[in-house]
């Protein structure tokens, strides 16, 4: 049964391992939660340096450093990308927030520079800089929180790219690819259990085996936190009589119908510069 107030998620899903394991950098991973109420203190400089340079260190594909990070601090830039992704206040109220971009821009720099064409510009290279500049935003988060800060993505920088874009002056062939505050937690954040590791880990091959049975479990244990409370989900022909309402639930309707803003991100893309034939 999950402890939901557990300090970790061993804690939460009651996982017994030996201490030999248990290092520093896992248990600040796997203590994970996304905060969004922060205090006003300001990141310390050395602090900041040392996330970015957690950053910079993480794994790349062929070394080609597909990502720029932008760094902004002041409160009116903050409040104009709060506003274009959702008017989320915790991007105002963080003291700092990150900005993760997929960037091509530079290679294609450095091809003009070096006298070759860009060939290699397709669907691939996008992958490629997605995967990228994600690694180098989790090494961030990693970093953050192993010095007592607090984070939370931001994937609504993604909700107006192109304003976005024009904000932060991004050049052709860049996506603003994921936000993130930083900042001390105000209060301590709670952490959100996860999917059975039967769900989403498979050994040798992929299996549905333990999914019913899995989905079930965590519905249930999603519906006990709370965040679902007050939401019902009447069966059909019985009036009066609801059916519980949990992840499989909020995740199915949330999944039924294309995102708002975001169902046409490939011709954005393409007005920003990226090519995928």
């Amino acid at each position: 049964m999950y402890q939901l107030t557990a300090a970790s998620r061993f804690q939460q899903e009651n996982r017994q391992l030996p201490e030999s394991v248990l290092t520093e950098t896992i248990m600040t991973m796997v203590s994970h939660a996304s905060v969004r109420q922060y205090k006003p203190d300001p990141v310390p400089e050395e602090a900041l340096e040392a996330i970015l340079t957690a950053a910079r260190s993480a794994s790349t594909s062929s070394n080609l450093q597909m990502y720029s990070i932008i760094v902004v601090r002041d409160p009116e830039h903050r409040e104009q990308l709060a506003q274009l992704s959702g008017d989320q206040d915790h991007i105002r109220q963080a003291p700092l927030f990150l900005v993760f971009v997929a960037d091509l821009h530079r290679l294609e720099v450095v091809c003009q520079r070096q006298g070759y064409p860009l060939g290699d510009r397709y669907m691939e290279m996008f992958i490629q800089a997605v995967v990228d500049t994600a690694l180098a935003a989790q090494n961030a988060a990693v970093a953050a929180e192993s010095l007592g800060l607090g984070i939370c993505y931001i994937g609504a920088i993604r909700n107006r790219p192109l304003e976005v874009a024009q904000l932060l002056k991004l050049p052709p062939r860049t996506l603003a690819l994921v936000g993130m505050t930083v900042g001390y937690p105000e209060r301590p954040a709670k952490i959100k259990p996860r999917l059975p590791a039967e769900v989403t880990v498979h050994m040798e091959e992929y299996s549905d085996a333990a999914l019913e049975e899995g989905l079930a479990a965590y519905d249930n244990i999603m519906a006990e936190t709370g965040i679902y409370k007050n939401r019902e989900v009447p069966v059909d022909g019985q009036p009066g009589v609801t059916r519980l309402y949990g992840w499989c639930e909020h995740s199915a309707r949330r999944m039924a119908k294309p995102h708002p803003t975001r169902r046409e991100i490939k011709r954005t893309l393409e007005q920003l510069g990226w090519e995928f034939d």
